[in-house]
């Protein structure tokens, strides 16, 4: 006799799957327990500012596509280097150096030899690295910061008054 070959119902389309069978590829019997599997970032390189990509950071600031990003940088060297982000003001800082730009503070962020940082660049839309041994990537993901003007923010959302006292605080 045959072995039965057992089915699945599918929907047409490769983003409808049988729930039983998903069900069945995240279950360890071994373990007694659902698996846990991470799934890897999708990384982008950076825009050379000429049309091309690189994800060296080391020779002029990066412009990032917007504010907001977030950046994964593998350091492929022996030594401690740094990322810095900020504006076009901004240049490469080393680990813990701080530069002073108008109001704004840009910081060198050490990155560990031989292993992956993440960081997120805020509101700034630069990145320069301390060596092209600092390898920046984009991480994928579609969302990005928007400056909001104040005639959108709802009235409740406002901490402090005019006199700079606090306002819808709780404990207040």
């Amino acid at each position: 006799m045959a072995t039965p070959l057992i089915k699945s119902r599918q929907i047409v389309g490769d983003k409808s799957r049988d729930l039983a069978i998903i069900e069945l590829l995240s279950y360890n019997e071994k373990s007694g327990a659902r698996k846990s599997i991470e799934v890897g970032r999708a990384l982008l390189p950076l825009g050379d500012g000429a049309g091309g990509y690189t994800t060296n950071a080391s020779t002029a600031p990066r412009v990032l596509p917007s504010a907001g990003r977030n950046l994964a940088i593998y350091n492929n060297a022996g030594a401690v280097g740094a990322v810095t982000v900020g504006d076009n003001t901004m240049t490469s800082q080393g680990p813990g150096a701080v530069q002073v730009s108008g109001t704004n503070q840009f910081v060198g962020v050490p990155c560990m030899p031989n292993s992956w940082t993440y960081l997120s660049a805020a509101q700034w839309n630069y990145v320069a690295a301390t060596a092209a041994t600092l390898l920046v990537f984009l991480i994928d993901d579609d969302t990005y910061i928007i400056a909001q003007p104040p005639a959108v923010i709802a009235s409740d959302e406002l901490t402090t008054a005019p006199s700079g006292a606090p306002v819808n605080e709780p404990n207040t």
